[in-house]
C-alpha cells in the first residue's frame, strides 16, 4: 500500500467519526473505561498467601565447625 492510499483511507475514517459521533465516543470512552476498571481490579498486594522453604542438600557435605 503506498503511502498516498494510506494517507486518503486515514482522512476517510476521520470524516467518518466527525459525522459519527456515537463511533468516536466510543473509540475514546471504552480505552478509558477499560483501564480505570483493570487498574482498580489488578492487586499487587499479597496476603493470606502460603508459603514454604525448599532448602536442597548440596553435593559435598559441610564441614562442622
Amino acid at each position: 500500500m503506498s503511502g498516498r492510499r494510506l494517507w486518503a483511507v486515514m482522512l476517510k475514517e476521520l470524516r467518518q467519526m466527525r459525522r459519527d459521533r456515537i463511533t468516536l465516543a466510543m473509540i475514546v470512552a471504552i480505552p478509558v473505561m477499560q483501564l480505570l476498571l483493570f487498574g482498580y481490579a489488578i492487586n499487587t498486594n499479597l496476603r493470606d498467601l502460603p508459603a514454604g522453604i525448599a532448602d536442597q542438600p548440596t553435593r559435598r557435605p559441610r564441614a562442622r565447625w
